[in-house]
């Protein structure tokens, strides 16, 4: 009898899939071990192919290894490695018991002892030996093993946690998108055969590319894009869903939850994407699968807003800055000026809280060189989630912790980057849009001359290269080649990866421009500010900043650390707040909150016709809280300054919100720019959260009871 292990099997395809002969230094390094291993490999597939009457392989000196078979003999190589079975492979305790679960997670009812050790060629002893390893790993999942003395073993538990399993089993040995790559590619071409084929078992038959298709439909419909990571874990959970509905095992959504997802964009979305699948599978997928399907739209990690942000955007605004004032204290930085973070983070938490909340766990792959990188931060940042922890009422896991970790590891690195751009460099990353920014960050910190184009998912990259002049593709991943020069980094650009750029970067450039840094004088406001306050009293804080800022033609809240950003009680003042106000419809009570902000010369009159029109095109987002709403337009829509008013309504009018309707208190708004409004934005949504404060608010009849309570 001949055996071959797993490491023999992917030494044998790389020798058959290689054009030229591969020296034995190179294949110990890319399996990770030494020569002499290599050497005692390459005797036993020797004796394999030999054993099956095949040729052996070439061994020249100085030149290297090599099957020189033809192409048919190749073709039968790959055949017989993938049947390898227990019976010519032996398997692992960890693969055995990944082979029970595989198993155990699709099986339709109850399977024997009998069968596995059938399948696995062990003894039973062996067999009850791995299921209590198996039994103590679905617990995880709130999963049982049931055992019936009649029929067998099989799997107890929701179908949720039972799916949540089986991507589970995945990411706990490959990255997802491997996982995928698995499912989507021929055993011939495969690598790590037993392991593939049981990943294999769980998808067969199944037409992944039409999958495929639906999820970048739903990218131009949601006018996002996932990540490689997100791309392929919706691909996974939507092929696993198929398949559990043609078996008769459907998941059930709460009512409310279900109510709730109807309304969103992600739902019609989801819908349009059940209808396709059910045209080509020949299935009827139940409406609560379309919820399943939706709740995955909206927890991927996208690149835009989607309705459930949008819908949420008042408490994310407060949880973004909250994160970024608790980090810059803690780490003694300052990030007040960088609007790329904060404009980055929150769209990152938007879905983050979204699959923190309806647990949804996402695999972070560059987690161990995170913590290793950016040790310091990563603490920091640890405990810096207390805002974010209790929006979501859980703590935040380690893997979305790395995620957020990057971003603050971006905002430094960007500290370095100062230079006009030159050569033109598109960043490709798979594990979502903070890691995309880091690298950006990482890459003009170290090089002058060099301009992000873009940073895209791998799956993008053609779409991007279509559309923009690229000198360079840095990237995280393999891609398919294409005619511009690409280099494939870690995605923390260590030493070696800064010098492989560098060699490339000087073929668009000069040395000299690529190597030589400025200093450029920065003009702070508050170092002026602290002048004027040293001779004059400061009437209006936020319209000085934004005078000045103008006038010195830099950004209003570069260098302030904070300082000046308006409280509450600056804004809502007895000039800005109107009672008892008769408002015929939601309009009318939006235009008269506005047209406070114009009296005042804080806004222009176009920017109370923007806030109406925002309601008109997206829908009563606005409506933040059960009877309040918060009206608001962009900055360049007409804001001069930052700006509240408040006004109740004599009479409730409907907004068309689901369920936070009718409204009687209204707040309008206007911001200049992404941080300068957020300390009295998160004392307005710590005033409002109170709903006895918000009932007093309603029912008092003059301005300084009001203010009373604001202060």
């Amino acid at each position: 009898m001949i055996y071959m292990d797993e490491r023999c099997a992917q030494l044998l395809c790389k020798l058959i899939s290689a054009e030229k002969p591969i020296k034995i230094s190179d294949l110990a390094l890319m399996l990770g071990v030494s020569a002499r291993t290599i050497r005692y490999d390459l005797d036993k597939i020797d004796e394999f192919l030999r054993h099956n009457q095949l040729p052996q392989l070439s061994r020249k000196p100085n030149a290297g290894i090599k099957f020189v078979g033809s192409s048919e003999q190749k073709n039968e190589v790959l055949t017989l490695i993938s049947n390898i079975n227990s019976y010519n492979y032996i398997l692992t305790p960890r693969e055995r018991q990944n082979a029970i679960l595989i198993e155990l997670l699709q099986a339709e009812n109850y399977i024997t002892i009998e069968y596995l050790t059938e399948i696995l060629s062990v003894s039973r002893g062996t067999i009850i030996n791995d299921l209590r390893k198996v039994k103590v790993w679905l617990t995880r999942y709130n999963l049982k093993l049931k055992s019936s003395p009649r029929y067998g073993i099989k799997i107890e538990g929701s179908e949720k946690d039972l799916r949540k399993a089986v991507v589970a089993l995945l990411t706990d040995n490959m990255e997802i998108e491997k996982a995928l790559k698995i499912i989507k590619t021929p055993l011939s071409r495969q690598i790590n055969v037993v392991m593939d084929q049981q990943i294999k078992k769980l998808f067969e038959d199944l037409d992944i590319g039409v999958i495929e298709e639906t999820i970048r439909m739903a990218e131009r419909q949601m006018e996002t894009v996932f990540s490689d990571g997100a791309y392929s874990e919706l691909v996974i959970h939507i092929a696993l869903a198929i398949k559990r509905i043609q078996i008769g095992r459907n998941i059930n959504i709460p009512k409310d939850e279900l109510a709730s997802l109807k309304f969103t964009k992600e739902f019609a979305v989801a819908s349009r994407i059940a209808q396709k699948l059910e045209r080509h599978f020949s299935i009827k997928i139940p409406i609560d699968e379309i919820g399943y399907i939706t709740v995955h739209l909206l927890g991927g990690k996208v690149t835009a807003t989607n309705t459930w942000v949008k819908e949420n955007w008042v408490k994310l605004q407060v949880v973004t800055a909250k994160i970024i004032e608790s980090v810059q204290s803690k780490m003694g930085v300052d990030f007040s000026a960088d609007n790329e973070l904060y404009k980055g983070l929150m769209e990152h938490l938007g879905p983050t809280i979204y699959r923190l909340k309806h647990d949804l766990p996402l695999k972070n792959p560059i987690l161990d060189e995170v913590k290793e990188n950016y040790s310091q931060i990563f603490q920091v940042v640890k405990k810096s989630l207390r805002a974010l922890e209790e929006f979501v009422g859980s703590k935040i896991n380690d893997e979305e912790i790395g995620f957020i970790t990057v971003h603050f590891g971006a905002a430094l690195e960007r500290n370095k980057a100062k230079n006009k751009a030159v050569c033109r460099i598109l960043v490709v990353c798979g594990t979502g849009v903070g890691t995309t920014k880091l690298l950006s960050s990482r890459i003009k910190a170290e090089f002058n001359g060099v301009e992000i184009v873009g940073s895209v998912a791998s799956h993008r990259v053609k779409e991007m290269l279509s559309k923009n002049k690229v000198d360079l593709i840095v990237s995280t991943v393999p891609i398919p080649g294409d005619n511009v020069p690409e280099v494939l980094v870690n995605p923390l650009l260590p030493r070696e990866d800064i010098v492989r750029i560098r060699r490339l970067i000087e073929r668009c450039l000069p040395a000299k421009d690529v190597t030589n840094k400025m200093n450029n004088k920065t003009v702070y406001l508050e170092e002026i500010l602290k002048i004027i306050q040293k001779h004059c009293k400061i009437g209006c804080r936020s319209g000085l900043v934004n005078d000045l800022a103008k006038y010195l033609n830099i950004p209003s809240n570069k260098g302030l650390k904070g300082v000046v950003q308006p409280l509450l009680k600056d804004l809502l003042t007895e000039k800005t707040i109107k009672l008892n106000v008769d408002a015929k419809n939601w309009e009318e009570a939006v235009r008269i909150g506005g047209d406070i902000l114009v009296k005042n010369g804080f806004v222009e009159p176009r920017y109370v016709d923007a806030m109406v029109r925002n309601v008109k095109e997206i829908g009563p987002y606005i409506v933040i809280a059960p009877g309040i709403a918060m009206p608001h337009a962009r900055p360049e829509d007409g804001v001069k300054q930052v700006c509240m008013s408040l006004i109740t309504l004599k009479k409730s009018v409907e907004f068309g919100h689901s369920k936070n309707n009718p409204v009687s208190v209204v707040v309008c708004f206007g911001a200049i720019d992404n941080s300068t409004h957020l300390k009295a934005l998160s004392q307005l949504v710590e005033l409002l959260g109170s709903m006895r404060i918000v009932d007093k608010i309603k029912n008092v009849r003059t301005v300084d009871k009001v203010l009373a309570l604001i202060n």
